[in-house]
């Protein structure tokens, strides 16, 4: 346990002090991003690795959060960064209470396909309502003011590697500690029992059908939080955040990195972006069919454990701890 607490606390100092290790933008704002992909995934797992409810409608929230952002701040002339976060995330779980409620008398592929559905009619409205959200062309979104202070004589460039890039690492901080407290509180031993016997959940007087609704809340609240950050990061939002595809994606790292874990799905989302970034470079037109053999292997492999269970199979084999 404190083992992994001492290298948490090595990985935060770490990303507090690449930017003076770094000197690329491109890579500050890469490793910016795999941050909020990581807050993303942290939020998807609560109810997919913890709840055991294949979602495949995730871009639903995380565009939420993204669009909320975006149009307050073309509509309303809010630009304090933290406001418009927290209205996003708000968004989202407001989106995220609908999507619960209608899918509560459904499971399996049934909840896996109707959650997709539902991702697509905001999909819809992103793109046909186009005096609102431009359609296909996308809000742009400005740089925000940070307590209130417009930083107008920043670059563009410069805010986000120095200013912005040290509010995703608090903000990814945060989101760990937060979804940690969840995961190991006894509500989130309920969700495990929901994952693993729900009959006999059910049987033990567990309202299966309200913790499942919460849960859903939950990962919304994240995943929308971490569209909302990214919108700013982006600088630039259009209907593809909203597509199922993303949906897959996100799905995709979870598994990648192993979604029995805590810390899997961030190393999912870490490994994610790096082979993607890599695969385009190097096998261009190919890069998609590298990315589906790499997920082919890894599912077939080490199946729901990912890379993070496989690894910690090998520290247990030579007598390390289990704890996530």
């Amino acid at each position: 346990m404190f083992l992994w607490y001492g290298v948490a606390l090595v990985a935060f100092i770490v990303l507090y002090a690449l930017p003076f290790l770094v000197d690329s933008p491109y890579y500050l704002n890469l490793i910016a991003w795999i941050q909020i992909l990581g807050i993303a995934v942290l939020g998807y797992n609560i109810i997919f690795g913890y709840a055991g409810s294949l979602s495949f409608g995730h871009a639903a929230f995380f565009g939420t959060g993204a669009y909320t952002v975006a149009l307050l701040m073309k509509y309303t002339g809010i630009r304090e960064l933290f406001i418009l976060v927290i209205l996003g995330a708000v968004a989202a779980v407001a989106v995220a209470a609908v999507i619960g409620a209608v899918t509560l008398n459904t499971s399996d592929i049934y909840y896996s396909l109707l959650t997709l559905a539902l991702a697509q009619i905001l999909y819809v409205l992103a793109a046909k309502l186009y005096n609102i959200t431009n359609g296909t062309d996308g809000i742009g979104v400005g740089q925000p003011h940070v307590f209130g202070q417009a930083f107008e004589s920043l670059t563009v460039i410069t805010f986000l590697t120095e200013l912005y890039y040290y509010i995703v690492v608090l903000a990814f901080g945060l989101s760990i500690v937060f979804a940690w407290l969840i995961v190991k509180s006894p509500f989130g031993l309920t969700l495990k029992t929901l994952r693993e016997n729900p009959e006999r959940a059910r049987a033990m007087g567990i309202p299966v059908k309200r913790y499942r609704w919460y849960a859903t809340l939950l990962s919304g609240l994240f995943v929308g939080f971490s569209g909302a950050l990214y919108s700013v990061l982006s600088g630039h939002i259009t209907p593809e955040i909203l597509d199922w595809t993303y949906s897959g994606q996100i799905v995709f790292m979870t598994l990648i990195g192993g979604a029995s874990t805590f810390g899997g799905p961030l190393v999912g989302a870490t490994i994610y972006v790096l082979l993607r970034e890599y695969a385009v470079a190097l096998v261009s037109n190919y890069w998609q069919f590298t990315m589906g053999f790499i997920m082919f292997v890894i599912v077939v492999i080490l199946r729901s454990d990912g890379l993070w269970g496989g690894a910690k199979r090998l520290v247990r084999h030579y007598g390390g701890s289990d704890n996530e």
